[in-house]
């Protein structure tokens, strides 16, 4: 259980967070300088804020109204920094010793993130992935009572990182412990995060499960933030049970996902995925008829840019994108699933 509310103003910004989160792996989300280090900073007792509550599983770091202000060594947290911050003068092994003595969890950790064989090198003459191993090792060995990410896994190439999602999963599933991660890459929140809390400019934004919040963006603004591109402005034309029918200004009618906070005349905007792509004609589908400006053939995503009035980016999985007839310069038959198409109401 992790409660974060705190504020601090610095020079030329202002934090302001408030969020509770009882998800064993909770992510901060949001674009650089939007203050995610920071908040783990406020955490891990390395900024002291100049008000409000830190509450991790039921102890109380950080309280300005108590006069409550743990030292970072009271509040035993394990912190994994983005540059490793691995001492280059001692080994593996001494790494993992430093701040701690207790040698049966040092051996166990070894072996758990398989790092055994190299306990006597040198940060030198090791990998960034072997590094990062080690790193979460030394945090670890502390039995700390919350572990830090602070973007950790940003240089390492995409096979690595999936590896070492697992064992961070892994990691939490030995020792009970809350994890909060911070990161800008939005698969990485899915791969890893329970509980994602979009921040930006000092402020969470949203929050809740990783894949609600995506679905579901608040505005326009986090919709990018998330990752959404292709957006279509248009009016609710028709609610229905389990869709909305969205009228472009371009004249097209989608079905869309059902949104409860709208009503008939909102003015909104369709974010239209790339998966919304649907391989079969549904009763929440919409077909829809559109110029092929661009195919782009990878390995496993097949993109294809359509004409809906606005360039539309929609993917196609590379093994049945023989299913498609499509050709550039050309129209093509298209089915949008009503449920990968979100509606959000247009700021005023």
């Amino acid at each position: 259980m992790l409660t974060v509310s705190v504020r601090k103003n610095l020079k030329d910004f202002s934090l302001d967070v408030d969020f509770h989160s009882e998800s064993k792996i909770t992510a901060l989300f949001a674009p650089s300088g939007s203050g995610k280090s920071l908040t783990l900073q406020t955490i891990a007792g390395l900024m002291k804020p100049d008000g409000g509550k830190i509450e991790v599983n039921g102890e109380v770091f950080f309280d300005s109204e108590k006069g409550i202000n743990l030292s970072p060594q009271q509040r035993k947290v394990g912190y994994l920094f983005q540059d490793y911050a691995l001492f280059p003068h001692m080994t593996v092994i001494e790494n993992i010793r430093y701040g701690s003595k207790d040698e049966k969890l040092i051996e166990r950790l070894l072996r758990i993130l398989e790092i055994d064989s190299i306990r006597n090198k040198y940060p030198s003459e090791i990998s960034g992935g072997q590094k990062q191993r080690v790193a979460l090792a030394r945090a670890l060995a502390t039995r700390p009572k919350i572990l830090l990410l602070d973007e950790p896994f940003s240089a390492l190439h995409k096979s690595l990182r999936l590896s070492l999602y697992r064992e961070i999963k892994e990691i939490q599933r030995i020792f009970e412990i809350p994890i909060v991660l911070v990161s800008h890459d939005i698969d990485e929140v899915f791969e890893l995060a329970d509980f994602m809390v979009v921040m930006n400019e000092g402020k969470v934004v949203q929050l809740g499960k990783p894949f609600d919040v995506f679905m579901n963006p608040r505005n326009e603004k986090i919709a990018r933030l998330l990752g959404h591109r292709s957006f279509l402005k248009g009016r609710v034309q028709k609610l229905e049970r389990s869709y909305v029918s969205v009228e472009t200004e371009k004249g097209f009618v989608f079905k869309c996902k059902k949104n409860s906070d709208l009503k008939v005349g909102d003015r909104v905007i369709v974010s239209v995925l790339p998966f919304s792509l649907a391989l079969n004609p549904a009763v929440e589908s919409t077909r829809v008829i559109a110029l092929v400006k661009k195919i782009i053939s990878g390995r496993e995503i097949t993109k294809v840019v359509i004409d809906l009035g606005e360039e539309i980016e929609l993917s196609i999985p590379s093994s049945l994108s023989p299913n498609f007839i499509i050709e550039e310069g050309r129209t093509a038959t298209f089915y949008l699933c009503a449920d990968f198409m979100p509606v959000i109401k247009e700021d005023l």
